[in-house]
């Protein structure tokens, strides 16, 4: 997008859609049959059901399927139809569980480190190529 483009899309934002953007919510919540947030930790955070369709990003949603069509529902809701950056964290393993960095960091061994994120970044390729 040019610089052009986006000044503009930025100026057609609303605040509360610039600080939608900002958040990063699971995804779970866009796989329910009906998006529902009247409880738990989002109701506490006092995130209403329209305002998750200014969100940036979602955390945990594979697989080709889920993935569209949270999209889909998504774009289909949001006004100014900014697509959703899906979020993994792979930071000790993908699927493959591996020991926490600071735990590999404490075997003072880097061929272990290696090799773990080596593993954690191919099956993550992998995963994503499926898409």
């Amino acid at each position: 997008m040019k610089n052009e483009k986006l000044y503009e899309l930025l100026k057609q934002m609303t605040l509360e859609e610039k600080i939608g953007q900002l958040f990063q919510v699971a995804g779970g919540v866009f796989l329910m049959d009906k998006v529902d947030i009247s409880t738990g930790p989002l109701k506490n955070l006092g995130i209403s059901n329209e305002m998750l369709y200014n969100v940036g990003s979602i955390l945990n949603i594979m697989g080709t399927e889920k993935v569209r069509k949270v999209q889909e529902e998504y774009l289909s809701k949001s006004r100014l139809k900014i697509p959703l950056l899906f979020m993994a964290d792979i930071i000790n393993g993908y699927k493959t569980v591996l020991p926490i960095p600071i735990a590999q960091g404490c075997s003072w061994d880097s061929k272990v480190v290696y090799d773990c994120t080596k593993l954690s970044a191919e099956e993550s390729k992998v995963a994503r190529s499926r898409c």
